[in-house]
């Protein structure tokens, strides 16, 4: 059975320090285990369930934020409703085109601010099983990715905010 997992905040000084590590590839050997695959369960419980934790609803979640400084992350597709599961992404943009948009986040309790995208991009990454693969997205699905991936960098989106 999925459990929740505490979502590490900037409130904290420890965590906010943790938030903004850089974290480490997923091995072969951790993808292959059942503990990581069981975490992969508990990290997406907990961003469906975010709003247990006194949170927002959840459009993505990064294993950093809930202690785990590992390059994984979740993303909500707000095309198709369906969480997404990103392991050792890396990420290009397509094309020059920008947006800027209103973001928040769960490790930044009780703050939004706008920061500026790429539109369109192009992410590599592994699924739970291992394999590779390539997709692309465009607009809040776009941005919401690129969210995440800063956190596997240890940046955070009051980082990017335009002031």
């Amino acid at each position: 059975m999925p459990k929740a997992l505490k979502i590490f905040t900037i409130d904290n000084k420890e965590e906010e320090k943790f938030l903004r590590g850089k974290s480490s590839l997923v091995t072969p050997d951790v993808l292959a285990s059942t503990d990581f695959q069981e975490f992969l369960k508990d990290l997406l419980y907990t961003a469906e369930h975010s709003e247990d934790q006194g949170n927002v609803p959840a459009g993505g979640i990064a294993a950093i934020q809930v202690g785990k400084p590992l390059r994984v992350f979740y993303s909500l597709n707000y095309d198709t409703n369906e969480w997404e599961l990103f392991v050792n992404p890396s990420i290009e943009p397509e094309g020059f085109l920008k947006t800027s948009g209103e973001e928040g986040c769960l490790s930044v309790p009780n703050k939004v601010g706008n920061v500026e995208r790429y539109y369109k991009i192009k992410i590599r990454f592994q699924d739970k099983n291992g394999k590779w693969i390539t997709k692309r997205y465009k607009d809040i699905n776009a941005t919401s990715i690129q969210h995440e991936y800063d956190h596997l960098e240890g940046i955070l989106f009051i980082d990017r905010m335009k002031n």
